[in-house]
């Protein structure tokens, strides 16, 4: 690795002045609903680049599990599309194993901005199924398939997850059955780990992994990379009731460090499900579930939210219902989190992962509610909300399936709405949870192979559900800056260039961008097309060196927006922190540190997708020092590190 670099420093000033454009702030996006026929369902639609989407689906749906009975459809494929910001197809790929039934459940871009795709091959034709075996697709940019891998053990194996991992290569979860139709007994839990080509580095299997034990389905199993390069599996096991969320904690080899259950209520029969989880920017997790409700009541799966401490412990438990209720509800089977330092959750959850309805919930940091979303299936649009991400301009975009054909890619403004659909909200429930501590047993043995896809034509027919529509919103924001003054005050102003249904702004400030209180709060215009200036001094208290001002706009019916925090330092020292770069090994990279004090400062190295590969702490001295980092790091490409502390921030970009 060579040391060709650049560097930046974030450097902020007395007389510091940050401004927030239209684009930044309450943002002005497209929305649409498009189906795309050659489809029938999407599982996964990722943001490739800033305005490309990429969905991944299957050509037909069938269930692949449903208690002693199998589909008679011969073949089903795996079909990919990449559309424009505007939802406008760019090209269409279907590939099909002659034979199988292939139904894909996860994607992931990659950092040469292709994708890898796991799911589950399928060619049985009666109960009980022994052939299912995972696999794993990894395409180009243009959805051309590079290479292509099988993994069986000659009995039942079912892909749901992958992710790309720190050293290069990628993580795929899934669910074992030794003895189909055992339910609880032979049953894992699956991982396995590859290199770049999709060659098997190592795999586990944990035991106690459950079917649902009315039909006979497998459940998810999904996976996230930790940041000191381990694993958390989530998924579902049997317990002192029906079922209940199961994690597994493991090092970089996939070895057990922890294993926990969360029970429920067990009143009523219910089954609780993992199906997605994340690690925080501060190291805890937060996984996406759902939660039956009592089935006597025809009504089913709470959306369910579970944080965990990195060793296991319940930081906090949320449920939620929709309003109205809905007979057939989803649950969560997505959550990331926001720039904003939130998290976003979107829902098709339940039973295989499948629901009626689109649930979305935008949370603050601590998980509460900031706006919520109920979308039932109207025959118009679509059948849940899969895999929903934030999207460069803010906004969100989803994919799932329309009522009666078509894979559907959507995307809402950045408060979850679309202009052709009215929702409800969610209600937020008070949970009872329990911590079961686990000890799975562990056990290996798995085959690999490389199929073959054959390309079929693409015949796209393209239908829009919801038109192109610019969406409003009540406040078109201008600029919002906030600068210290020579009199110490800080002097918060923005301008608005239209308003509509607009009652209040709220300024609110911060000394971390996570924690806020109220500043002081001003009538808004209401309805106005004309610019309006608004304006807040406000006098300092804090010991911090730098404050975080935010901006909020409440409409009249009680909906709220927030824009991004913007800094402001009040203190007269500048260039406080300088690195330069002196050294890049495969084993470590070195950096010159100068500080004008003692501080703290975080070393966060990072690639070019965003994937954190180390992080480290240490304590800087007055003056210069040479700092070594670990760099574990081993496939090409760039790489940044970031040094901050508490006020500043340098980044240095590494290519080899």
């Amino acid at each position: 690795m060579s040391t060709n670099f650049h560097f930046s420093l974030v450097r902020y000033f007395v007389f510091f002045a940050f401004i927030i454009s239209p684009t930044k702030g309450f943002c002005q996006p497209n929305t649409f609903i498009k189906s795309y026929n050659s489809g029938n369902t999407g599982s996964s639609v990722r943001e490739i680049n800033a305005g490309k989407y990429v969905a991944a689906g299957s050509t037909d749906f069938y269930y692949s599990f449903h208690f002693m009975s199998m589909s008679a459809i011969p073949n089903t494929n795996l079909h990919l599309i990449s559309t424009t910001q505007d939802g406008n197809l760019i090209w269409e790929k279907i590939y099909t194993n002659p034979g199988f039934r292939t139904f894909p459940t996860w994607m992931e871009k990659t950092a040469d901005e292709g994708t890898i795709i796991t799911g589950h091959m399928n060619k049985d034709i009666q109960w009980p199924p022994d052939s299912n075996d995972i696999f794993l697709v990894k395409t180009d940019s243009s959805g051309i398939i590079q290479w292509s891998r099988q993994f069986d053990t000659g009995k039942d194996e079912l892909g749901y997850c992958v992710r790309p991992t720190s050293d290069g290569g990628f993580i795929v979860s899934g669910f074992h059955d030794a003895a189909p139709m055992s339910l609880t007994v032979f049953t894992y839990a699956m991982l396995i780990k590859t290199d770049a080509n999709g060659n098997i580095m190592w795999e586990k299997k944990y035991s106690l992994a459950v079917r649902d034990l009315d039909t006979g389905e497998s459940l998810p199993w999904v996976v996230q990379q930790t940041n000191d390069d381990g694993y958390i599996l989530v998924g579902t096991t049997a317990s002192n009731h029906a079922a209940d969320v199961y994690v597994i904690r493991t090092d970089s080899n996939g070895n057990v460090l922890w294993a926990n259950s969360y029970d429920h209520d067990n009143t009523a029969l219910r089954f609780s499900l993992g199906l997605d989880v994340i690690e925080t920017l501060s190291g805890e997790f937060v996984i996406a579930g759902s939660l039956d409700k009592d089935q006597t009541l025809n009504q089913y799966n709470y959306p369910y939210i579970l944080k965990l401490s990195d060793t296991g412990l319940i930081l906090d438990a949320r449920f939620y219902d929709s309003a109205p209720v809905q007979v057939f509800q989803s649950g969560f089977s997505s959550v990331q989190q926001t720039v904003d330092g939130g998290f976003f959750f979107t829902g098709m959850g339940g039973y295989g992962g499948f629901g009626m309805q689109a649930q979305l919930l935008k949370t603050d940091a601590n998980l509460n509610m900031q706006w919520s979303r109920s979308y039932s299936n109207d025959g118009n649009a679509t059948i849940g909300s899969k895999s929903g991400r934030q999207t460069a301009d803010g906004c969100y975009i989803f994919t799932g399936k329309k009522m009666n054909t078509g894979t559907i890619v959507w995307k809402s403004d950045m408060f979850g709405m679309i202009p052709c659909k009215n929702p409800g909200t969610l209600v937020e429930l008070n949970p009872s949870i329990i911590r079961v501590a686990h000890f799975p047993t562990t056990t290996s043995g798995i085959a690999s192979s490389s199929p073959t896809f054959l390309s079929l034509p693409a015949l796209a027919d393209t239908s829009t559900v919801c038109p192109l529509t610019t969406a409003l919103l009540p406040v078109n924001l201008s600029s919002f800056t906030a600068t210290l003054t020579k009199e110490k005050e800080v002097e918060i102003e923005w301008i608005t260039s239209s308003e509509s249904n607009s009652d209040y702004f709220e300024i609110e400030k911060s000394t971390d961008a996570k924690f806020f209180t109220l500043v002081g709060k001003v009538d808004a215009a209401g309805n106005s097309s004309e610019k309006k200036f608004y304006r807040i001094l406000d006098l300092p208290q804090a010991s911090s060196s730098i404050l975080y001002y935010r901006l909020s706009q409440t409409d009249f019916d009680g909906a709220r927006y927030v824009t991004k925090p913007i800094p402001v330092r009040l203190s007269n020292e500048q260039n406080n922190l300088n690195c330069e770069l002196l050294n890049v090994s495969n084993q470590s990279i070195s950096v010159i540190v100068n500080s004008a004090t003692k501080s703290v400062c975080h070393f966060v190295l990072f690639n070019a997708i965003g994937q954190i590969c180390n992080r480290e702490m240490q304590t800087i001295l007055p003056g210069k020092q040479q700092i070594s980092i670990s760099n574990t790091y081993q496939s090409s490409g760039i790489l940044f590190l970031k040094v901050y502390d508490a006020d500043q921030s340098v980044v240095l970009k590494i290519s080899n």
